[in-house]
């Protein structure tokens, strides 16, 4: 299999580093990594958030606020690394070549951010568009897609299927700051539309959940052109 997935950045790297989910994360690549170009895509998580706050309170740039998220990102994304041992390349990707190089070592790719301006979500459907992934398993903290914020409104529904279309309109309807509910962030849609790569979208704290995405069975929600 040639698969992507991007692990919400709060899922492990929230207030308290999870380290225990983090070794489950490791267990679960170990157990079903057969061995085709894998890339799993790390988001900054609540470090980040606090070192762009901190950046803007500086009078730091747009552009360096970015730089400073990407840093945390592939920080975590070591981490990541160092725990799936001889399962991965050790070296951290920091371009969409290096990810296109080694994705062809046999090993898991663990990546974060790239460039500025690129949310990991963006960098997610790179490294899928380049890998020629059969599918992006993105783990967050939700079930999957809802109609509404489901953590603010008890009547949003969860939606099973919908097309890239369906989800462009939701997605512009919903807040696009780092923190709050967020289904894809508009490079990261530019992207999928143009490359067509389903989507499956999971509680990245249910590993059998993320299990069963990563081998293509279920997800809370698919997302297909």
């Amino acid at each position: 299999m040639n698969i992507v997935l991007k692990l919400g950045g709060h899922v492990i790297f929230g207030e308290q580093i999870d380290t225990d989910l983090l070794k489950q994360y490791a267990s679960l690549i170990e157990d079903i990594f057969d061995g085709g170009r894998w890339v799993v895509v790390i988001g900054g998580g609540e470090t980040a958030r606090k070192y762009i706050k901190t950046a803007k309170q500086l009078g730091l740039d747009e552009t360096s606020c970015d730089e400073t998220a990407i840093k945390i990102t592939r920080v975590n994304a070591y981490l990541f690394a160092r725990s799936l041992g001889n399962k991965a390349c050790q070296r951290i990707p920091e371009t969409v070549d290096e990810i296109r190089m080694l994705s062809d070592t046999g090993r898991v790719v663990v990546a974060g951010g790239l460039q500025p301006g690129q949310s990991t979500m963006a960098v997610s459907i790179l490294a899928a568009s380049v890998i020629g992934a059969e599918r992006i398993v993105v783990a967050t903290d939700v079930d999957g897609i809802y109609s509404d914020d489901p953590k603010k409104n008890r009547e949003a529904k969860l939606i099973p299927r919908m097309s890239y279309e369906e989800m462009a309109v939701l997605a512009q309807k919903v807040s696009q700051k780092a923190g709050q509910y967020q289904i894809i962030d508009m490079v990261g849609l530019a992207m999928l539309l143009r490359t067509r790569i389903p989507l499956y979208y999971v509680n990245g704290y249910k590993l059998d959940m993320v299990r069963d995405a990563v081998l293509g069975k279920r997800a809370g929600t698919i997302v297909t052109p």
